[in-house]
């Protein structure tokens, strides 16, 4: 059926046949859907919405940064210091809250699966012998 689409497509000729694969006369089978695109906004909302501690800190990290930066042009080097000092901290707390979401993801919760799978069939065939 492909040689007939391929000569078809070839000669341009009026067959019967459609000029295009369907699912009865493809070999491979359904082709992949692609994704729809996501724009800026919706990945924004999606982002905040499952892990919403992460823009927060980027957000606090930003003020303790552009108010040491402040204080700096100010002369104020007490306060500019401090602020510098809070920045690297919100910074690291940032990446913790970072860390500890992609770890909730990555976390099985299921332990020994293969070992308590065996265990359930024990359990289905111990009730099958009694009955």
């Amino acid at each position: 059926r492909i040689s007939q689409i391929v000569f078809h497509a070839i000669t341009m000729g009026s067959t019967s046949e459609p000029p295009f694969l369907t699912k009865e006369n493809s070999a491979v089978g359904d082709s992949p859907r692609l994704r729809q695109h996501e724009t800026f906004e919706e990945k924004f909302y999606r982002k905040f919405t499952n892990e919403p501690l992460v823009p927060i800190g980027c957000l606090v990290t930003a003020y303790f940064l552009g108010s040491g930066i402040n204080s700096f042009f100010n002369r104020d080097a007490v306060r500019s210091q401090r602020m510098m000092r809070a920045r690297v901290g919100s910074q690291f707390a940032t990446l913790l809250i970072f860390m500890g979401y992609a770890g909730m993801n990555a976390i099985d919760f299921k332990i020994a699966p293969m070992y308590q799978a065996s265990q359930e069939l024990k359990k289905e065939e111990a009730t099958n012998r009694e009955n």
